[in-house]
């Protein structure tokens, strides 16, 4: 599936001076690159390619019709990288993800956890850019009041604070809901609303077909993800609520996934595997693979941010949470040694050769 924007180029040449490096130019700065011209060599400092010719536009526009009834999952475009890696097959962008080239918008929502409203305003097409925008956020006090004033100035953004029922509790969760004249869409992904989570960090981002409205059968997918998806919006109430009826006249039968959503507060009995790493336990002894299928596989996490973890790693992290993300379904009833974690964390040196260098260390909590 091809889906890109393209920019008109000017046909100008550069008046930037020409690095004295030229095409062998070492230098990974995205801020030498606005500062100095290198001809022959792409936009960020990527060599181009030979496949790195953007398709024409018609293409690309017809290759985005493709999305709207497919649904998959994409890495974010990242600046400043040789332009296969972000090919419109793998890689998308916010601003493709808004584009009336995915259907006509008439609403959206965002669910996240820190915004940039002036520039998440900038990312929708221009004629878009006034149509009713939900922005669901757990700020509280000063950063209450920031967003508060961020959105002010436009009158078609609409504010929900999550409910927090516990001291500790944040809203994470990371959603956009698309509802467009031909039907809806789910995009999942992994980047708070602000400039830099979009800009030199890779992302996931799952994108889900376009849904159109119910005819004549229930709308339940296979997969349970309507469900899924209209039990957590219940959670929220308010105007999440009036989108939750919306969301379920629509048809997602053509969603293959299963949405494992986490709700902060203590949940016992029925309400246990209702939410997060225990519905995921939930979910995999039912549908996962066979333990003889991934015998000897380990489980391995990748993360940026460290939390209290325990007094040690048999507190929680190598027992319930691994239990969960181990789990399968059990072709025999003997009881199976719980299998190796690996764990990835950036590194110093991972930090400083990154594109953003030292700069990328503000999105690493410990």
């Amino acid at each position: 599936v091809w889906l890109a924007l393209m920019e008109p180029s000017s046909g100008c040449a550069s008046s930037k001076p020409v690095c004295k490096y030229g095409q062998h130019c070492y230098r990974k700065n995205p801020t030498h690159f606005q500062e100095f011209s290198h001809p022959g060599v792409g936009k960020h400092g990527a060599a181009p390619d030979a496949d790195e010719e953007p398709p024409p536009a018609k293409k690309a526009k017809e290759s985005a019709s493709e999305l709207c009834s497919s649904g998959r999952l994409f890495w974010s475009k990242v600046r400043g990288i040789a332009n296969r890696f972000n090919s419109p097959l793998d890689a998308i962008g916010i601003e493709d993800i808004l584009s009336s080239w995915t259907g006509e918008l008439i609403a959206s929502a965002h669910f996240n956890y820190v915004f940039d409203v002036p520039w998440l305003l900038q990312q929708y097409p221009p004629a878009k850019r006034h149509t009713p925008i939900l922005l669901v956020h757990g700020e509280k006090g000063e950063g209450l009041a920031r967003l508060r004033a961020e959105a002010q100035p436009f009158k078609n953004i609409a504010l929900q604070q999550a409910r927090l029922d516990m001291p500790f509790g944040t809203h994470h969760s990371k959603m956009m809901l698309l509802e467009y004249g031909e039907g809806v869409r789910v995009v999942v992904h992994t980047a708070n609303l602000v400039h830099k989570d979009w800009d030199q960090k890779t992302q996931g981002v799952w994108v889900s077909p376009l849904f159109t409205l119910l005819k004549e059968t229930a709308g339940h997918s296979p997969s349970l993800f309507k469900q899924d998806l209209l039990e957590y919006l219940s959670v929220y109430g308010g105007a999440v609520g009036r989108w939750k009826e919306k969301l379920s006249l629509y048809d997602m039968s053509s969603a293959r996934v299963r949405l494992i959503a986490s709700v902060p507060g203590a949940h016992a009995g029925a309400h246990m595997h209702k939410w997060g790493h225990l519905k995921l336990r939930k979910v995999l002894e039912s549908s996962g693979p066979a333990d003889s299928s991934v015998k000897g596989w380990p489980v391995v996490a990748q993360f940026s941010s460290i939390g209290s973890l325990g007094q040690s790693d048999q507190t929680w992290v190598c027992s319930e949470w691994l239990c969960s993300l181990s789990s399968c379904q059990r072709e025999t009833s003997c009881v199976q040694s719980l299998p190796p974690l690996q764990l990835v964390f950036p590194s110093v040196d991972d930090v400083r050769n990154s594109l953003e260098g030292y700069r990328g260390e503000g999105s690493m909590f410990t």
